[in-house]
């Protein structure tokens, strides 16, 4: 008598279909992509719905960063879904960790997903033009088709131990076009 084991692999999440959901996008998306959110912060984020939460729009400003609500946002937090050329969500984010807790300006505050056979894949370099900064802030959450988006100011003096950041003037604004983010230092893009 041979004994034959099966094992079967069963995922409790359903594979993500476009568009995406704000509250879907939300529970998937990878930490990064959601100010450093774990599951757990995120569901209790979604029960309050803190900041402005547009599911309608798919736009979020979640400025609600306080551990004490319940959910653990590293910082503020500026994200926005819309589908590309092909149907695929997009989802770009900004966590303002050098507004929220004085962090030096990073590339990994700003991240761009694009859902691929129902996976997140981060296509940040593909997507974001390379002569604009990553480490600017990016008002994602705008409800316009032209982000705007600029450098920090530093506004640390020398006797202070942490630093502090506020957003400077717009430099330009990112729009999407053929594919990718575009770079416009104009005031607003005009199609």
């Amino acid at each position: 008598m041979v004994a034959l084991f099966v094992t079967v692999s069963c995922s409790s999440t359903p594979r993500l279909k476009s568009p995406v959901a704000l509250s879907d996008a939300i529970l998937t998306l990878p930490s990064q992509a959601v100010a450093g959110m774990s599951k757990t912060g995120r569901r209790e984020y979604l029960l309050a719905k803190s900041g402005d939460f547009d599911e309608n729009t798919r736009r979020l400003h979640l400025y609600g960063d306080n551990w004490r609500r319940g959910w653990d946002a590293e910082s503020m937090l500026f994200l926005r879904l819309f589908e590309d050329d092909k149907g695929r969500t997009i989802a770009a984010c900004h966590s303002a960790r050098p507004f929220a807790v004085g962090s030096t300006p990073s590339d990994s505050d700003n991240h761009v997903y694009r859902l691929e056979s129902g996976e997140w894949v981060d296509v940040t370099s593909e997507v974001l033009p390379a002569d604009v900064p990553r480490s600017w802030w990016f008002r994602f959450d705008e409800d316009c088709d032209s982000i705007p988006c600029g450098p920090y100011i530093d506004l640390s003096r020398r006797d202070w131990e942490l630093r502090a950041y506020r957003f400077g003037d717009p430099s330009g604004h990112v729009f999407w076009h053929h594919g990718s983010f575009q770079y416009s230092s104009k005031a607003r893009h005009q199609e």
